[in-house]
């Protein structure tokens, strides 16, 4: 029988646990948070006494939103257990056939995470309380109970469910987590495991390459001192310098190896470790073997540095005596063609004059053709000598003061007859005004000469009647701390360059595209590149089809 209030009991008595325990459960009351009002459970009522369990029906009815199913027999109420599923069951104490305490239990089994609460009397209260470590029983209820006191019960029963619930769907998830963990584990473990022997195949496979190949290679730190040397390069340094492998680690690179000097003059070899995007290739001596170095940074520093460097060397011993007998051929051929075609030009300058007898005009005519074709071929054979000259490093330059300014008066007054003859206008104009002795290098005058005759005659011969061939001088000084440049620019409005020409215009035999091509050897521009690269400047070219050209060379001033 449901009562309003707990008056049962003298206040003067000691409280009991199932006062305490109210007390609990009624300041847990004040505490409990409004996010539980809204929702609903399942709520099983067992009690073999009807009275009971329809008076608690509807009163959780009436007030509360929760499923209520009463249970009058203990063993319905089991059969139920597992298609319902109740958050909270309340079940009496003392029940015919099954008591309160056996049917929780076997609650508690099928239900781990359901709230039992248990309704006692006072008689059986020591019975209740024993049995709550046991079974694990939420709490114990005496009759008769209050009704709040009851629902308040309900309210942390459920709450104590979905925690216990939640808890163990978290539980769940992190053993799943856990086992899938290990398996990724497993899975990596296996992964580092083969690429470890990858990593170990590929690094045995590279140390036999390093070892067993027949070029050098050395690795050097920022510093550019050596760190490791491979057994190629390890012979050289013995033959060569009488330097073991030992001895050549920690030494600077350039007591080992020297670059070539250009025109007589040394050059740094740290210039060859400048950072770039690719590897350079430059020839380098170690001692007085000549080799191939190949120069590749490693991985550069996010601030573009680089921690070191590999240096791949080539032994070109055999290639340098292959080109020294290819250059000395072509030297004497070029020499022994040259006194032929002399000697053939000089004799038909004897029919040209009438020194062997007067000729027909048929006669002068092809006289003339023969001397014209014998005088191309002359000068043909004259810049080839002169290019293998320069390439085999055996052009010496007859350097001296130079004015430019006035080589190029000499030089355009010399071609301006021909200008005149297509139409042309050739004009000489200093953009800093100075006078034109004042623009001065030091350099071979007749091999400047050459490149300048050679861009003018190229621009005369690549301009329409009426054209304008403008030769410019100026002066570039950057800094005071920076070498001064002279610049010569020869600019025309010809028909251009195709851009496809552009990068191979300064080649060997470079005649041009299909679409444009030259009637000449090919060999004039590769020559003035060589010319000028000999007097440490640069030449290039910047043009557009059907606008004209701006060839330039840049030297070093006086």
């Amino acid at each position: 029988m449901a009562h309003s209030t707990v008056g049962a009991y003298n206040n003067n008595v000691s409280p009991s646990p199932q006062e305490t325990m109210n007390q609990q459960a009624q300041t847990a009351s004040t505490d409990a948070p409004s996010v539980l009002a809204g929702r609903t459970g399942v709520i099983f009522i067992v009690d073999d006494e009807m009275m009971v369990t329809v008076s608690l029906q509807t009163m959780l009815s009436l007030e509360t939103p929760h499923q209520v199913h009463c249970f009058n027999n203990p063993l319905e109420a089991l059969e139920q257990v597992s298609a319902l599923r109740p958050d909270v069951v309340i079940s009496d104490f003392s029940m015919p056939g099954l008591d309160g305490i056996q049917f929780l239990r076997k609650v508690k089994a099928l239900l781990p995470e359901s709230t039992l609460i248990l309704l006692t009397g006072y008689a059986d209260k020591k019975n209740a309380i024993e049995a709550i470590n046991t079974v694990g029983i939420y709490r114990y209820i005496e009759k008769p109970w209050d009704n709040e006191d009851l629902k308040i019960s309900i309210e942390n029963g459920l709450e104590r469910s979905r925690l216990v619930g939640d808890l163990k769907t978290s539980v769940s998830e992190l053993s799943e987590a856990r086992r899938s963990l290990e398996q990724h584990n497993v899975h990596l473990e296996s992964l580092v495991a083969e690429r470890t022997r990858d990593l170990q195949e590929t690094y045995q496979k590279l140390q036999s390459i390093v070892n067993n190949t027949a070029d050098g290679i050395l690795t050097l730190n920022a510093q550019l001192a050596i760190t490791s040397v491979n057994p190629a390069a390890s012979q050289w340094l013995e033959q060569k310098l009488n330097l073991s492998a030992t001895q050549a680690q920690g030494k600077p690179i350039q007591s080992v190896l020297t670059l070539p000097p250009s025109n007589g003059q040394p050059r740094p070899l740290e210039g060859l470790f400048q950072t770039s995007p690719g590897p350079k290739t430059e020839e380098v001596l170690l001692g007085e073997l000549p080799l191939e170095a190949n120069v590749s940074p490693l991985q550069s520093h996010p601030d573009g540095t680089a921690p070191g460097f590999v240096l791949v060397l080539r032994d070109i011993t055999q290639r340098k005596d292959i080109e020294r007998l290819r250059d000395d051929f072509m030297s004497t051929l070029t020499h022994d063609l040259r006194t032929p075609l002399l000697a053939a030009i000089q004799t038909l300058g004897f029919f040209a004059d009438g020194t062997l007898g007067e000729l027909s005009e048929k006669q002068l005519e092809l006289i003339h053709m023969l001397t014209q074709s014998n005088r191309e071929l002359l000068g043909l054979v004259n810049v080839l000598l002169e290019v293998y000259k320069y390439e085999s490093g055996r052009q010496n330059l007859i350097l001296d003061t130079v004015s430019v300014g006035d080589l190029l008066g000499q030089i355009t007054q010399e071609l301006d007859a021909l200008a005149k003859h297509r139409e042309q206008v050739l004009t000489l104009e200093p953009l800093d005004g100075l006078p034109l002795s004042d623009y001065r290098v030091h350099g071979d005058k007749q091999e400047l000469k050459r490149v300048f005759v050679n861009l003018i005659g190229n621009a005369i011969n690549f301009t329409p009647k009426s054209g304008r061939i403008q030769v410019f001088l100026q002066q570039e000084n950057d800094s005071p701390k920076t070498v001064p440049r002279l610049r010569i620019q020869v600019v025309d409005n010809g028909r251009g360059i195709p851009s496809q020409d552009i990068p191979v215009l300064f080649q060997r035999f470079s005649q041009g595209t299909s679409k444009q091509r030259s009637s000449g050897s090919g060999l004039g521009l590769y020559l003035s590149r060589q010319i000028v690269e000999a007097h440490q400047g640069q030449i290039g070219v910047e043009s557009e089809e059907g606008k004209g050209s701006r060839f330039f060379v840049v030297l070093p001033a006086l």
